[in-house]
């Protein structure tokens, strides 16, 4: 089918963008020839409400079961009672709840709308909070109660907000303190609520990034992108079964859980598991047990947490589970090969970014190879190419650029889109190369390669290295300073419950990895800590390292060592 070029949203491109930088989006999928005019809301959950599906549950959240006919009467009333505070089409609303049902209701009633979804992750700070407010142009915040104290410290500082909604706590409290309480929304208002049509290329949500080299960046998305995000999702896991259920850790707040925990399950028809509280490795295996989940997604951290459980494979029935995803960042082999090994079962190793929401590689294909991050997701394009934006042949390392159903675009910083933009493909920031059988492989974060001696090392090599020796739980390498070297290849290690770090076995993983890989890529320093610093998606925070390095060298410099 030929391929659909959709323009870029009218009322943002004068805002935001330098001329020449407008990205691409292409829509080249047979299932992706959306309409002019949608509405994101029908798309995913009034498909559900015919016949015998209306019945089917569509959400478990706790202890509460929703079916689709329920979940669509909550939702409706959740709008009106949206609308009946002003909120419109075109509006920006800023979510702060945490993994529940009430999430759900919320984002789909303003989707319902037509109104701008931002979800915050909810352990931010008030600073951050804020910021997103302010430069989303908030006209209104829905918080858990729970969460209100980080609102309530910036609350005087948000320039736009002009109402405040919050779900659970003392209603009689709450109201006497200016906000408006979701059960009141929803017990006052009609089922009733025909849908706000809106563009396919009008914005649908913002998701702003965890802020971990400076201010936060707000990612915007389409509603085509949100839509093309469902179908390629329900494509990769082969489509959905009457018996599938889905469940995963990640946060509905955050675009993996958005797009896997919420748009996904709903497009296909399907169950979708929340967890609730806190998801520790024991919770996620439980939740996978007790509800026979077949579709699961997580982090690669969670999996490396869930087999340091002794025994998980023993003591946790997953034999539900057809497809295991991995996505938030990059998945080492050694922990695709382990998680085969005690659990029987393949990850497909996704990759995408908060800037683009959906993945866009994965392994997904049965071509795929593993330990690669495989074949472009459906609905994209990608392509490896070298600093003047040419393609470069097969086996050669590059920057990896995307098209398709999303791209990079940032909120009020053009200069930063300016850099994201190349010839209209999005600059996802990695480097990577493709092979003779057009099978993409990932090498590092473009700001993680390490230079040292006029070599170009990639840290993720060394991290899986080190992983296979048994004492190891997880590392993080850096490049350290080095007034000789440019760069010294610096491995952080935490290790396995009761092994001692010892000068002994700093030497012996020096060793081990030297044994492994080309004698320059041995770390030539281990520090063996507790813990890493994280973002609150998992992802190690590996600036904050280089800046401990950074730090550490120039008080060496200034006292003369």
């Amino acid at each position: 089918m030929t391929s659909i070029s959709v323009s870029y949203p009218p009322q943002l491109q004068a805002e935001l963008l330098p001329k020449g930088a407008l990205p691409q989006f292409v829509l080249s999928h047979p299932d992706m020839q959306f309409p002019e005019e949608v509405n994101l809301a029908d798309f995913c959950l009034d498909r559900n409400l015919v016949g015998d599906r209306a019945q089917r549950i569509a959400v478990y959240s706790g202890e509460r079961q929703v079916t689709y006919q329920d979940l669509h009467k909550m939702v409706n009333r959740c709008g009106n009672g949206l609308r009946g505070l002003g909120i419109e089409k075109g509006d920006h609303v800023v979510l702060r709840i945490p993994n529940c049902l009430e999430f759900v209701v919320c984002a789909l009633a303003l989707h319902r709308l037509g109104a701008v979804v931002i979800p915050t992750m909810i352990l931010q700070r008030e600073k951050f909070i804020t910021h997103v407010v302010n430069t989303a142009e908030a006209k209104a915040l829905i918080c858990s109660h729970d969460l209100l104290d980080e609102v309530e410290l910036g609350r005087s500082n948000y320039e736009t907000v002009e109402r405040f909604i919050t779900v659970g706590g003392d209603r009689a409290d709450l109201e006497a303190r200016g906000y408006v309480t979701y059960d009141e929304l929803i017990e006052s208002s009609s089922d009733r609520l025909e849908s706000v049509k809106v563009r396919r290329d009008d914005l649908a949500t913002a998701f702003f990034t965890s802020g971990t080299t400076g201010m936060p960046k707000g990612c915007m998305h389409l509603n085509l992108t949100l839509m093309g995000a469902a179908v390629a999702i329900k494509e990769v896991v082969g489509g959905t079964r009457p018996d599938d259920i889905a469940t995963g850790s990640p946060a509905l707040g955050f675009t993996y859980g958005y797009a896997h925990n919420l748009l996904f399950p709903l497009y296909g028809g399907i169950p979708t598991v929340l967890i609730e509280g806190r998801a520790t490795a024991e919770r996620m295996l439980e939740t996978v047990q007790k509800y026979r989940a077949t579709i699961f997604n997580t982090a690669p951290a969670a999996f490396n947490q869930m087999l340091n459980i002794p025994d998980a494979e023993k003591k946790y029935d997953l034999s539900s589970v057809r497809v295991t995803m991995s996505g938030a960042a990059p998945l080492l082999p050694h922990t695709v090969q382990n998680w085969k090994a005690r659990f029987g079962a393949d990850i497909l190793n996704t990759m995408g970014a908060s800037e683009t929401l959906s993945p866009y590689l994965s392994n997904w294909r049965p071509e795929s190879k593993p330990g690669s991050l495989g074949h472009p997701y459906p609905g994209w394009e990608a392509k490896i190419i070298d600093d003047k934006g040419d393609e470069v042949p097969p086996g050669t390392p590059g920057r990896l650029a995307i098209r398709g159903i999303a791209a990079i675009m940032y909120w009020s910083n053009p200069e930063k889109e300016k850099e994201a933009i190349e010839n209209g493909w999005s600059l996802t920031g990695d480097l990577a190369y493709k092979d003779e059988d057009g099978c993409f492989w990932h090498m590092s974060r473009g700001d993680d390669v390490i230079k040292s001696r006029g070599y170009r090392i990639s840290p993720g090599e060394i991290e899986d290295a080190l992983l296979e020796h048994p004492a190891v739980f997880e590392s993080a390498v850096i490049g350290a300073p080095d007034d000789i070297q440019g760069e010294r290849v610096k491995a952080f290690v935490v290790l396995k419950e009761r092994v001692e770090p010892t000068a002994q076995l700093a030497e012996e993983l020096k060793q081990f990895v030297r044994a492994r890989l080309a004698p320059y890529m041995a770390p030539g320093e281990v520090e063996f800590t507790t813990a890493f610093p994280r973002t609150e998606t998992g992802k190690i925070r590996r600036i904050e390292l280089k800046q401990l390095e950074q730090q550490r060298y120039e008080e060496r410099k200034a006292q003369g060592t």
